[in-house]
């Protein structure tokens, strides 16, 4: 190779090097020179948004904001979050817990259900069970909180072992299920018949 074309090599070579893939091309006489081809340009895939509210209640329940898909139920929550307790209270400046879940059903799911949570409880509409397993949003979880051990407490199952409540220490809040306070005092579950509630109430 003479001096001349070796150096026609090397500028060629430089003038090709680009990000990408490279691959060897024979040349005459056995040589090979490095051609460098061009990166095929790969579009990023979009980055998914998620709702204000949805990242909001994702943080409280500690799941990831794709899973908080009832917004109606959400946005109902946090109108009330943080609203005092107040026994047989039913606004804005205080309310109990069987009033808060009556006044949820009502309008996020506009089930009518009974004023208070032992009415709830024993209502025949509602199919009870004990697991805590087969819990899923939107089941009512109750509670026994007085030496009576009468149900007297009542909250709204959100997942992931959480659920919403108006708690005398702590107003409208989020609960866990496995804390010990409210695994002591767990007295059942139950989800609302629909079917059913439309036969009672003909």
């Amino acid at each position: 190779m003479n001096t001349q074309f070796a150096c026609s090599c090397l500028v060629v070579s430089a003038l090709l090097l680009s990000c990408g893939t490279s691959k060897k091309a024979p040349k005459k006489g056995g040589e090979e020179i490095v051609v460098r081809t061009a990166a095929i340009a790969v579009t990023p895939s979009p980055v998914t948004t998620y709702d204000s509210l949805q990242k909001k209640y994702a943080a409280y329940l500690k799941v990831e904001p794709d899973k908080i898909t009832n917004l109606r139920l959400y946005r109902f929550i946090d109108q009330w979050l943080n609203t005092p307790y107040q026994w047989g209270g039913t606004s804005k400046k205080g309310i109990d817990c069987s009033s808060l879940i009556q006044q949820l059903l009502q309008n996020v799911y506009e089930i009518k259900i009974p004023r208070t949570s032992v009415e709830q409880f024993y209502a025949k509409w509602i199919n009870k069970f004990s697991s805590t397993r087969h819990l899923s949003e939107g089941d009512l979880v109750f509670f026994r909180t007085d030496e009576t051990k009468v149900v007297s407490h009542v909250g709204l199952y959100l997942g992931n072992r959480k659920f919403v409540n108006s708690s005398s220490s702590k107003g409208v809040s989020i609960a866990n299920l496995d804390d010990a306070y409210w695994r002591r005092l767990y007295a059942g579950a139950g989800r609302v018949d629909v079917k059913m509630l439309a036969a009672y109430k003909k």
